[in-house]
């Protein structure tokens, strides 16, 4: 429950910023580096490829988790209804993925073309990652309330 305002606009916006900061920051999914197990080589003592698979899927996702989870529980705590905020950010999303659709290169060096349709899929994976991320989180911040201090 709770009443959508102007300024939740901006929180979409922030969602959505924070969404591609956690898939193109440092360590990102985009970059061939996140791929490779030196990263998981410190927990691991033998060579054991499904859990190593597993600890570097745990370590790309972990970003993305903590966004979707940290926002819900700002939605919850704010009594803003996360429907109508997924909504305004899934709006937002697809005018910036049309942004993209348009910007498809058919013309020019493999790396051109490469790199168009790439962005292009990238923020269509991002709109259903953001989906999905909400309802996985659902059930984690539903009834979330702060506890107040007792007054002395």
């Amino acid at each position: 429950g709770g009443v959508l305002r102007e300024s939740d606009v901006g929180s979409a916006l922030v969602l959505l910023f924070l969404t591609n900061a956690a898939f193109f920051g440092t360590g990102n999914i985009a970059s061939v580096s996140s791929f490779e197990l030196r990263s998981v080589y410190r927990f691991m003592t033998t060579f054991e490829p499904f859990l190593m698979t597993a600890l570097l899927l745990f370590k790309m996702a972990l970003p993305f988790v903590l966004v979707s989870t940290t926002f819900g529980l700002v939605c919850e705590l704010n009594k803003v209804p996360r429907s109508a905020v997924l909504c305004i950010v899934l709006v937002l999303a697809d005018m910036m993925s049309v942004q993209f659709f348009f910007a498809v290169r058919s013309q020019g060096s493999w790396k051109e073309i490469g790199n168009s349709i790439s962005i292009f899929g990238i923020s269509n994976f991002v709109m259903v990652m953001i989906q999905l991320l909400f309802i996985a989180t659902r059930p984690y911040v539903t009834g979330v309330a702060l506890l107040r201090a007792p007054a002395p």
